[in-house]
């Protein structure tokens, strides 16, 4: 599995939202966002997070983690801060790896219109 982006595509991705996802299920199990090749970060991390757990069960089974980019070409990052919070709001945290709510997500996160 490729681990780095060459700079030329770190350059046209700029800041980008991704997943990380079950290959066989294709459950979204966290969402993150970067730039360069911080993407590819969390299959080194040595930390004992329910990431890192669940990356390293699926390692159990002969299987590696699911990587999309699911946004890109993002210009700073507190827009690609802000589009992370969303998703994560979206899919909710609980069905999540993710330690925390995404960026101001209590103050700018999903609301009831109430």
């Amino acid at each position: 599995m490729r681990n780095k982006f060459i700079p030329s595509i770190s350059k046209e991705l700029k800041y980008y939202v991704y997943i990380y996802s079950h290959p066989v299920t294709n459950e979204i199990f966290y969402i993150g966002k970067g730039k360069g090749s911080r993407v590819f970060s969390h299959l080194e991390d040595k930390s004992n997070s329910k990431k890192v757990q669940y990356i390293n069960h699926l390692r159990s089974q002969h299987l590696e983690p699911k990587i999309e980019i699911l946004i890109h070409g993002i210009e700073d990052d507190n827009t690609a801060l802000k589009i992370e919070a969303s998703v994560i709001d979206l899919i909710g945290i609980e069905n999540l790896t993710n330690k925390q709510l995404g960026y101001k997500s209590s103050s700018f996160g999903r609301m009831s219109i109430q």
